[in-house]
């Protein structure tokens, strides 16, 4: 009986290092993603928005109606969104995916 319970514990142990190194991997990819795609991000949106506040008037009154700055600020964050998905996705290792799918 203990051979057998020794046996199990062995088995279990591998397999916790193993899907704890994947993990950890995993992890490793999607901040490292996160972090340079976030620093991208942050200095297009600034460059955006900059290049917003130099039009007229008129221009930015309309912007604003049309809730222009969110529309920006949406398409930013599903930008960001999808790169870490890509990041978690190369880091699998493996063939199976996380699609995110487009409504339409």
């Amino acid at each position: 009986m203990s051979m057998l319970l020794r046996l199990f514990f062995v088995i279990l142990g591998e397999n916790v290092v193993a899907i704890g190194w994947k993990l950890l991997r995993g992890l490793g990819f999607a901040s490292v993603t996160f972090a340079g795609v976030s620093v991208l991000l942050d200095s297009a949106k600034d460059y955006a928005f900059t290049q917003l506040g130099t039009l007229p008037a008129n221009f930015i009154m309309m912007a604003g109606l049309l809730k222009l700055d969110v529309c920006l600020n949406i398409y930013f964050s599903c930008y960001l969104a999808r790169a870490i998905v890509w990041g978690l996705n190369q880091s699998s290792g493996s063939r199976s995916t996380v699609r995110i799918s487009g409504g339409g």
